[in-house]
């Protein structure tokens, strides 16, 4: 199974830590790994429109961010920089170079 996953958080959704599930806000299944892709894509076009900064990392991994946008950290006791995640994953973890 493939899925497109939106996060909002403060790191990259690169990074994978214990917590990251706790940072979706959006997620859609796929059989088909070209559907998944396409919707990946179409999400991309949409957030590259709202956000001003983007990096991908790896294939299908990257974040977007608006320098303004923070939030406050907890467990840094800091304002954090909010970013927003677009992922496709396969079984909930990152797909394997072919």
């Amino acid at each position: 199974m493939y899925e497109v996953i939106r996060t909002e958080g403060e790191y990259e959704p690169w990074w994978f830590f214990e917590d990251w599930m706790d940072f979706i806000v959006e997620s859609t299944e796929y059989a088909d790994f070209q559907e998944a892709v396409a919707a990946y894509e179409q999400a991309a076009e949409k957030l590259s429109e709202a956000y001003p900064f983007q990096k991908t990392k790896e294939a299908y991994l990257t974040a977007y961010w608006s320098d303004g946008e923070i939030r406050f950290c907890e467990n840094c006791d800091d304002d954090v920089q909010l970013y927003h995640g677009l992922m496709l994953l396969q079984d909930r973890k990152k797909l394997r170079p072919e």
